[in-house]
């Protein structure tokens, strides 16, 4: 459990310092500061926040950096002149692959839903932060294929201009389903595990027995990544970069055998978001019991509640409520009504007040 949270030229913040319980509430009006606090969190868990992925935007405006600790883990962001991320433990720098997931967080706020509603890219963003928690093979992996990707990518132009020949591809081929295929079975492997939970907890929040959803996997590629490579080459010199592969995967949610993103309600996308973020706590849970975390001692992931509450019904409510007794949380929100009495009674509150520029 984090006991002690400081920012420094986060978002709006000069400088904020909060000793932290098991359940903190942090209420304040809109413009205070109070989702920063949830995103410096996420940035200690993930090296990124859970709304953008421009580390830049973090960082206060006039500031030339920014940097959050918690206990004995620190995140440094230095903005000028140029972007530039470095961490460490217990004062001694680290790689950010042995970094991430030293605390492990799981966030929900209101953008949380536009994982069934938006586009792709979004699912995959959850899938990879998720997993990348827990696996480190994952993260490298996925960093590695990033690279060679890019890498593919500037050979594919420089096969355009005439400055390279398509021979060159094989080797970055060769190395693009690498690390493809790795990505592919640990993605496969957390989706059998959260459909294996997903079904029975959307029954169950959703009141609805009769419902199915079920999450499917869409490899773009096939079976034969390198195979999938050969055939498109054509296609790829055509449009100037890779167009299959695990950066071109998308993951459906299917309610009785049809597509969310298309058919369901509101209320019905929010029962499957509360039970996807269950099962994701579920698969941190379960890939913790045989590791250890920096404290040395077994941790439950702390759980970020942004301004949440004020998107659910009551019923709906009261399984957060539930999950909130079992996990140190963090909980924003604008008016102490969208809260049940028995859980401002049972919470440290924190008045965050606006700050003025």
């Amino acid at each position: 459990m984090i006991s002690h949270l400081k920012l420094e030229n986060i978002r709006l913040h000069d400088t904020y310092e909060m000793t932290l319980g098991k359940t903190n509430i942090l209420i304040g009006k809109n413009g205070a500061g109070k989702t920063s606090i949830l995103e410096a969190l996420a940035l200690l868990s993930w090296g990124r926040s859970f709304r953008c992925d421009d580390k830049r935007n973090l960082v206060k405006n006039d500031k030339a950096y920014g940097r959050v600790t918690a206990d004995e883990l620190e995140v440094f962001i230095q903005k000028e002149p140029r972007l530039l991320l470095k961490v460490k433990e217990r004062g001694v720098p680290k790689r950010l692959t042995d970094f991430v997931g030293k605390i492990k967080v799981v966030a929900f706020s209101p953008e949380t839903l536009s994982i069934i509603t938006g586009a792709p890219a979004q699912r995959r963003r959850f899938l990879d932060i998720m997993i990348s928690e827990v696996s480190k093979r994952y993260l490298k992996s996925l960093s590695e294929y990033t690279k060679v990707r890019r890498q593919r990518n500037s050979l594919i132009g420089r096969i355009n201009s005439g400055e390279a020949s398509e021979e060159e591809l094989v080797f970055w081929d060769g190395e693009l389903v690498r690390y493809g295929d790795e990505i592919v079975l640990e993605r496969l492997a957390a989706i059998k595990f959260l459909n294996e939970k997903i079904g029975d907890l959307y029954k169950e929040i959703s009141g609805m027995n009769g419902e199915h959803l079920q999450l499917i996997y869409h490899n773009k590629a096939g079976d034969d990544f390198a195979q999938k490579l050969r055939d498109s080459r054509p296609r790829d010199l055509a449009y100037g970069a890779t167009i299959y592969g695990p950066h071109r995967d998308d993951l459906e949610f299917r309610l009785n055998n049809m597509e969310m993103s298309e058919f369901a309600s509101r209320g019905e996308i929010r029962s499957a978001i509360l039970a996807l973020k269950v099962c994701e706590l579920n698969y941190l849970e379960d890939s913790m019991k045989n590791s250890t975390n920096y404290f040395g001692e077994y941790a439950d992931p702390i759980l970020l509640l942004d301004d949440i509450f004020s998107e659910f019904d009551e019923d709906r409510r009261e399984h957060l409520g539930k999950l909130i007794l079992n996990y140190q949380s963090l909980i924003t929100t604008t008016d102490r009504s969208h809260l049940s009495p028995d859980l401002l009674k049972n919470a440290k509150v924190i008045e965050i007040t606006r700050i003025e520029n």
